[in-house]
């Protein structure tokens, strides 16, 4: 039994983009952090580890949250940076990542979280 097998879930990667924008009125320009429509990188091969990871369902008004910190392998190789977008496709949960880590040049160790809406780190 191989890493790849190990792999049995699906995600796209979406790169965060910075552009300059300024509010009018002869305000100096500050960035906006933002993400594309279409991932960068899309059905990567990964493993969403739910025993590993943290998990709390809020109940508000008008409808229940789910927070979430993971540990998401992925294959070497993968272009994943930090405050990236995780999109799993099998639940369609969307996930922000924090600061990856190789590991001993055989695969990728990264953990996303996820809040009740998409924010950056």
């Amino acid at each position: 039994m191989g890493f790849n097998d190990f792999l049995n879930h699906r995600c796209d990667i979406y790169h965060i983009k910075s552009e300059e924008k300024s509010p009018g009125y002869n305000l100096p320009s500050s960035p906006k952090f933002s993400y594309p429509d279409e991932p960068d990188h899309s059905n990567v091969e990964c493993k969403f580890g739910t025993k590993s990871g943290t998990a709390t369902v809020t109940p508000h008004s008008p409808q229940t949250t789910y927070d979430a910190r993971l540990k998401l392998a992925l294959p070497w190789g993968t272009d994943i940076r930090v405050n990236d977008k995780v999109v799993d496709l099998d639940s369609g949960y969307e996930y922000t990542a924090e600061v990856p880590r190789k590991i001993r040049s055989h695969h990728i160790v990264v953990y996303v979280t996820r809040r009740s809406h998409q924010e950056a780190l």
